[in-house]
């Protein structure tokens, strides 16, 4: 970790005045991430550029008033790298086709857009927008960042994620009501189900870069992010981490195996799930362990069913259609009031049915086709996509964050998939990367 803060010291000095900036004042944080964004490019520093996207992403899902201007200027980050995309095409060699399998739901989701709220229209359209964007845009700067640093990009993401963790954990007894949310860990992030998801999200990426690139890490630095991944998510107490984790785990054991023998362990997988899922309660009991887990809140799905029959009965409404992107956040925040004194906070909970009311059947159809045919080809390629697909359908269950573009979460599964598909996009170009000016 000494060594990425080292070796990318400007960088960090950027991430840094870009919070202290945002501490100041909202918008000249703003201006100096857009300020920041035009100078990396004019240096031609592509792997910053990526890597800055990341860190502003898991700032702007930070509760704090401090970081209100990552919210607003991840917005402007986006737009200005998509520009620089389209209009400096030569700069970004590589087939960049993640995309493709999606384009049918993308021209869908503008359709549904008719059917919009007009109080949320401009938002959903946005949403909408931002969607496209994150899926074109963002895998051509990874597949960039893969043909000149290789996989010592790879190396810098995952300890730059493991330095916001370390962040996190070293600002618990500095500034607790800045980490924690309702008596429960969240580090920087916005709440403790996302620093959940963003550690299982950083497992995946860290098992499957030391798979694929066993001399990138030694043992110190493999110790090191497995044990704040370990950490953060005992701290946030994330149920739906360790299960993740778990069955990722398994299911990786046996895919290595062999497709058979993994394909058996899933069914096997399935029926156990479904055995502990009906006694839950009384095996964390029984182990002793009701008050850390929250048995109580196992009981009732800790508000989830609410969320999830209250979904399910406003797509009734609108069963095939649905009302637009950002229509689940719309309508969950307008009814935020008398769910709160049924017990539920937030918003739906689940990716697939806020896919379900933000672009109807037929939209939840089709995304579900480009993300099975997305994983097929991962497939041919590594047979832990497997694993990932479960690991991410069962994350993806409980919380929203494949439904959202401009989110910390989302972004990294499409950098683990392009890193499977892309392994000959490696060191592809041997031009040597500008340094930067001190």
């Amino acid at each position: 970790m000494l060594t990425f803060l080292k070796n990318n010291s400007q960088f960090a000095i950027m991430c840094l005045a870009w919070v202290f900036c945002g501490i100041i004042n909202q918008y000249v944080g703003v201006a100096a991430v857009v300020l920041s964004v035009v100078m990396l490019k004019q240096k031609g520093m592509y792997k910053e550029l990526i890597l800055g996207l990341l860190f502003l992403l898991v700032m702007s899902d930070n509760r704090q008033d401090e970081a209100l201007y990552a919210a607003t200027a991840k917005n402007f980050y986006i737009v200005l790298i998509s520009a620089f995309y389209f209009f400096d095409r030569k700069n970004f060699r590589g087939l960049n086709d993640y995309f493709k399998p999606f384009v049918i739901f993308f021209i869908w989701s503008a359709i549904v857009l008719t059917q919009a709220p007009m109080v949320n229209f401009t938002n959903s359209a946005m949403k909408t927008l931002s969607y496209m964007l994150l899926f074109t845009v963002t895998p051509a700067y990874f597949i960039k960042a893969f043909r000149e640093h290789g996989e010592e990009f790879i190396k810098d993401v995952i300890m730059m994620f493991s330095c916001i963790l370390l962040a996190g954990i070293i600002m618990i007894p500095l500034f607790p009501d800045v980490v924690f949310l309702v008596g429960r860990y969240s580090g920087v992030y916005g709440n403790p189900n996302g620093v959940g998801i963003a550690c299982t999200l950083l497992f995946m990426l860290t098992y499957f870069a030391s798979k694929k690139f066993p001399n990138l890490f030694n043992h110190t630095d493999l110790r090191m992010v497995y044990g704040l991944i370990i950490l953060s998510t005992l701290l946030a107490v994330s149920r739906n981490t360790m299960m993740s984790i778990i069955l990722f785990l398994f299911l990786a054991r046996f895919y290595e195996m062999g497709y058979l023998a993994g394909f058996a362990i899933l069914i096997v997988t399935i029926v156990v799930y479904e055995l502990i899922n009906q006694n839950i309660v009384a095996i964390v009991e029984a182990l002793g362990l009701g008050q850390y887990l929250r048995a109580e809140a196992i009981n009732d799905a800790s508000g989830r069913l609410i969320a999830w029959r209250t979904a399910w009965k406003e797509i009734q409404g609108q069963f095939f259609l649905g009302r637009g992107f950002a229509y689940d956040e719309w309508f969950f925040y307008e009814n935020r009031h008398w769910l709160s004194q049924l017990g539920h906070q937030g918003g739906v909970h689940n990716s697939w049915l806020a896919l379900w009311m933000n672009t109807g059947l037929i939209g939840l159809i089709l995304f579900a086709v480009g993300f099975i045919r997305t994983f097929v080809k991962a497939l041919i390629h590594s047979r832990l996509a497997f694993p990932l697909l479960f690991a991410v359908l069962f994350s993806a269950s409980f919380e929203a964050w494949i439904m959202g573009s401009l989110n910390p979460f989302h972004i990294v599964l499409i950098l683990i998939i392009t890193l499977i598909t892309k392994d000959d996009q490696f060191n592809a170009e041997k031009e040597e990367s500008p340094v930067p000016v001190s």
